[in-house]
């Protein structure tokens, strides 16, 4: 059973206290606690953990399962690890999945990335302790790609993201099929920690581990489950800086894989890599420096995230030439929408200028559109501070990308301080009440978070 908590003030007002300075001017020095602390030790970890897989049942046809979020030493986990088990589903399969929250708290799952009609996501959920909530759904065609899990109960969600709630969710489909991808050696990074857990960067729940690829050429699929940090994600090979190739974000294909030399990939982002590993030699995965002030101050560490040794050399293996991408939108005619993102004075954060709360969740919506239409929402981070943009069920392409040019979809998307972004909105998902926020879970506990209605089509 759940249940929508009342208004309060307590939450907001502690993590306030971090947060009221930056609408000073945004000096990182007067927000310390968004940069990771501390330099990295210079060994290697152990190898890659692979993670746990969640089994799953059938049941007259349908896939079931259960995740339970519980205390497990200082943190949290799903069924009893951390991160929490891969939920591995293919396009075409029915999913009955059961939430049963027994960590203390209000809480609830957000399986985010899937293009969930908005009474099966739930957006708003707080599931009391104690109590099940349950998910049904089918998993349509398009929906491969690499998503995660998170808990999204609002004003709570930093926490307990921190305190070890975090798992991937991989939808396999015609995407995997591509031969190619099929080729390449595959492997899943959940990387989560970060400034609100003290500072250390994890992959799979350990600190550097080291991949030993055995194939020319390694698919790295990684997920930024941290609560707080953007990546400035690059690829060194010994010691001095590679390219790689980018061939999804955030489940999306693109049209062909296009080489880069690094990505900002914000927190709730994911991202597919494809790494040259055919040459011997060592290749290492970092979170380069990046400061998300608008004053350029604070910038994180460079750290480490994983190292990949080639011990001999592979047969090369050739990049994809296509993959199935969804064609790019059509914003002809569109209505054009502006969502401003600000600061209060009391050091919460805005969209429009209002601070949201729980007991605002069946007010009026900030955006109201129509089912089965693309729109053009100007985008506009007016604080001094980086705002990842994220919508639920409907995903959004940039229409302006410097790095990546127009057109890519994604679901999370870096508006950087005191910039705009425009975005096409596909609305041709499910109709209903959803949420749009700053995926910074500490702004969206905060009050970064608007409601969108979508309408049938035809009303």
């Amino acid at each position: 059973m759940a249940e929508t908590p009342a208004r309060g003030t307590s939450r907001r007002t502690l993590l306030a206290v971090g947060a009221a300075a930056l609408l000073g001017g945004g000096s990182a020095a007067a927000y310390p606690l968004l940069r990771r602390r501390g330099g990295e030790a210079a060994a290697d970890g152990p190898d890659l953990p692979v993670l746990p897989e969640l089994a799953w049942r059938s049941e007259a046809g349908t896939l079931t399962g259960e995740l339970v979020a519980a205390p497990a030493g200082a943190g949290l986990a799903y069924d009893g690890s951390t991160p929490g088990p891969l939920l591995r589903v293919r396009e075409g399969d029915s999913v009955r999945l059961a939430f049963r929250n027994a960590t203390g708290a209000p809480s609830s799952l957000h399986l985010h990335g899937l293009p969930l009609a908005p009474e099966v996501d739930r957006p708003l959920e707080h599931v009391a302790d104690g109590d099940v909530s349950v998910q049904e759904f089918s998993l349509p065609a398009g929906s491969a790609g690499l998503h995660w899990y998170h808990p999204h109960p609002h004003g709570d969600v930093s926490r307990q993201i921190s305190a070890g709630l975090a798992g991937a969710l991989l939808v396999e489909g015609a995407v995997d099929e591509v031969p190619a991808l099929a080729a390449c050696e595959e492997h899943v990074l959940l990387v989560t920690g970060g400034t609100t857990t003290g500072g250390a960067l994890l992959v799979n729940g350990a600190e550097r581990p080291v991949l030993h690829p055995a194939r020319g050429r390694t698919r790295l699929r990684l997920v930024n489950a941290t609560s707080d940090d953007s990546l400035r994600l690059g690829v060194r090979l010994d010691g001095a800086g590679t390219r790689f190739h980018l061939a999804a974000l955030d489940g999306h294909p693109l049209a062909a894989p296009r080489e880069l030399a690094e990505l900002l990939l914000p927190p709730g982002g994911r991202a597919e890599l494809l790494v040259d590993t055919s040459a011997p030699g060592r290749r290492e995965l970092r979170a380069l420096p990046h400061s998300p002030y608008a004053d350029g101050g604070s910038p994180s560490a460079d750290t480490l995230l994983a190292t990949l040794v080639v011990a001999s050399a592979q047969e090369p293996l050739p990049l994809p030439a296509a993959l199935p991408a969804a064609p790019p939108p059509d914003v002809t005619g569109a209505p054009v929408r502006r969502i401003v993102l600000g600061g209060d004075p009391g050091g919460g954060f805005t969209v429009g200028g209002r601070s949201f709360e729980m007991a605002d969740a069946s007010g009026p919506a900030d955006v109201t559109g129509r089912a089965g239409t693309v729109e053009r929402w100007l985008v506009v981070n007016e604080h001094s501070t980086d705002h990842p943009f994220h919508l639920h069920t409907h995903p959004v392409a940039a229409l302006d990308d410097p790095v990546l040019g127009p057109g890519v979809w994604r679901d999370t998307v870096p508006v950087p301080a005191g910039s705009a972004v425009e975005l096409a909105v596909d609305l041709s998902g499910p109709a209903g009440r959803t949420v749009f926020h700053c995926h910074v879970a500490s702004h969206e506990d905060m009050g970064m978070m608007g409601l969108v209605d979508v309408l049938p089509a035809g009303t």
